[in-house]
C-alpha cells in the first residue's frame, strides 16, 4: 500500500504546486513572437526551467561533464559528500528541542538560532537554511586554508521519504593533498553520528578512512551524483504532472542543483550556445587557458566578446544583439531589442498603438532616421578590449606614429599584444618606427 505523504508532501499540496505549475506553463504558451528566421516561437519553446524544458538535464549533464573534465585536467581527486543534520532536528520541527546539545546551536544562522532558542517550531526551510549556512563554513574554512587553488563543487538536496527532512548530496573535485583537512572541517561541522559512521561502505573503504558521508573510492563519481539529481526532475517525455517529490522543491522553494563557478559564466554559454563551434561547455571554458584566445564579458552591461585568431572566428554581443564571424564573414546574427514599454498617459491612441502596428525592426529605422545624432568618438583608453581591437585594425598607414605606439602600449597593458606582435612597450617619445613598418602598419618613407 502506498504510504501517505511521502516526503511530507500531502495530496493537497501536490495538487496546489500543479496548478502554479499548470498557470506558469499557460502563462508562457500565451506570449508569442516571430524569431529572426521568421518562426512563431511562444514563451515555452525557449524556457530552461526544470519544470518545463528537457534542455535543461541535458545543460546540468554539460555542466557536470565541464567539472569532471577539469578535474582530470588539474589532477584533482573526487569526494562524495553526504550531509546529513542531526536526528533531534526532527523534533525541531515541532517545537521540541528537548534533544538539543549546545554543539547543535553553535551551527545555526541567526534566524534559525533566534527560533531555537525561544522554542519556535521550526520549518523545512529552515532546516535547508541550517545546511546551506554549515555548507557555507566548510567552503569558507577550506578555502582560507588552501587559497587560490582550483577546486569545484556540485550538489543537490533530496528529501528524507518519510517526513521531508533535507539531507545534501555533494561531489568534490580538489587536489590530493588537501583531502586529511578537508575530512577535518567535514566531521567538525557535519557532526551527526550518521554521517561519520562506516556500517554504509566497504571494509576497504573503511581502511582507507572514509566515512558513509565522506567517501573518496567511488568509481564513475560523476555518473553517481547525477543520478541523484536526476531523481529529482519530472520525466517530460512521459508526464508533466507533478509527483510528491517534484512538489517538495516547490512547495519549499529549494533548488534542485547548484554548483561552483565555472570559468565562463552559465549566462554567456547560453547566449551563444546556439553556434557549433560552441555549443560544448568545456570546450568553452578551456579556451580561457589558451593565450591566444580573447574572451571578455560583463552581466550588467549584457556584453560578452570573444576573438579567436587561430580560427579566425569572432563573436561579439551587446543588449541583445549578435553578430558571429568566421574569417570576415558573418554566420550567425540575431537582434532581440529591448523596447521600453512604458507609454505616455497624454499620447493619442495612434501613438499608443504604434507598436503593434509596426515590425520591431521598422520601428528601430524610423528611430534611428529621427534622431541621428553626430557620432562622439570615445577616447581610445576608454574602449572594451574588442573596441580597441577594431580601432587598431582599421588605421591606415599615414597614422601618427607616437598615436599608433600609444594605442600598442594600451594593447600591451591588456595582454593583446598576441594581436600587434609586439611584445613589449613603445618609448613614445622614440617610436620603433621599423618595427611599425617591418609589420606593414606605416608606409616608408624614402
Amino acid at each position: 500500500m502506498r504510504a501517505k505523504n511521502l516526503y511530507g508532501v500531502s495530496p493537497f499540496d501536490v495538487e496546489l504546486c500543479q496548478e502554479k505549475l499548470d498557470s506558469q506553463r499557460e502563462y508562457m504558451r500565451s506570449f508569442s513572437f516571430v524569431n529572426s528566421l521568421g518562426q512563431v516561437k511562444n514563451l515555452l519553446d525557449i524556457s530552461m526551467s526544470a519544470n518545463f524544458s528537457p534542455k535543461y538535464y541535458a545543460e546540468v549533464s554539460n555542466r557536470v561533464n565541464v567539472f569532471s573534465s577539469f578535474a582530470i585536467d588539474n589532477f584533482q581527486v573526487p569526494v562524495f559528500l553526504t550531509i546529513t543534520l542531526n536526528g533531534c532536528f526532527r523534533g525541531a520541527l515541532s517545537g521540541d528541542y528537548s534533544k538539543f546539545k549546545p554543539i547543535d546551536y553553535k551551527y545555526l544562522p541567526n534566524e534559525v538560532k533566534y527560533k531555537a532558542k525561544n522554542a519556535v517550531a521550526l520549518s523545512i526551510s529552515d532546516l535547508v537554511a541550517v545546511l546551506n549556512y554549515q555548507w557555507h563554513l566548510f567552503i569558507m574554512r577550506y578555502s582560507r586554508r588552501f587559497k587560490k587553488i582550483d577546486r569545484s563543487y556540485i550538489r543537490c538536496f533530496e528529501p528524507h521519504k518519510k517526513d521531508g527532512v533535507p539531507h545534501i548530496h555533494a561531489l568534490f573535485y580538489v587536489p590530493a593533498y588537501t583531502l586529511d583537512f578537508m575530512k577535518r572541517i567535514y566531521t567538525n561541522i557535519f557532526y551527526a553520528p550518521q554521517n561519520l559512521k562506516t556500517n554504509a561502505i566497504t571494509s576497504e573503504q573503511e581502511k582507507n578512512g572514509e566515512l558513509n558521508g565522506f567517501q573518496t573510492s567511488i568509481n564513475n563519481p560523476s555518473g553517481y551524483v547525477m543520478k541523484y539529481i536526476q531523481k529529482t526532475f519530472i520525466n517530460l517525455k512521459e508526464t508533466q504532472d507533478f509527483d510528491e517529490l517534484s512538489a517538495w522543491y516547490v512547495k519549499h522553494k529549494v533548488r534542485r542543483f547548484l554548483s561552483s563557478r565555472t570559468k565562463v559564466p552559465l549566462w554567456v554559454y547560453r547566449k551563444i550556445n546556439f553556434i557549433s563551434s560552441m555549443q560544448d561547455f568545456y570546450h568553452l571554458n578551456d579556451l580561457t587557458n589558451d593565450h591566444r584566445a580573447l574572451i571578455e564579458w560583463n552581466k550588467k552591461d549584457d556584453y560578452i566578446y570573444i576573438n579567436l585568431p587561430f580560427n579566425k572566428e569572432e563573436i561579439i554581443y551587446l543588449n541583445g544583439r549578435l553578430e558571429h564571424y568566421i574569417g570576415g564573414r558573418l554566420m550567425n546574427f540575431y537582434d532581440r531589442l529591448k523596447i521600453n514599454n512604458k507609454v505616455d498617459e497624454d499620447a493619442s491612441d495612434d501613438i499608443k498603438n504604434f507598436g503593434s502596428t509596426l515590425k520591431q525592426r521598422q520601428i528601430l529605422k524610423i528611430c534611428d532616421e529621427l534622431f541621428k545624432t553626430e557620432k562622439r568618438v570615445k577616447p581610445v583608453s576608454k574602449m572594451r578590449d574588442y573596441e580597441l581591437l577594431n580601432y587598431y585594425q582599421s588605421l591606415g598607414g599615414d597614422v601618427n606614429v607616437q598615436h599608433l605606439a600609444y594605442v600598442e602600449n594600451l594593447m600591451f597593458d591588456r595582454n593583446l599584444d598576441n594581436f600587434t606582435r609586439y611584445h613589449e612597450k613603445h618609448d613614445l617619445n622614440a617610436p620603433d618606427i621599423d618595427s611599425f613598418v617591418d609589420r606593414f602598419l606605416i608606409c616608408n618613407e624614402f
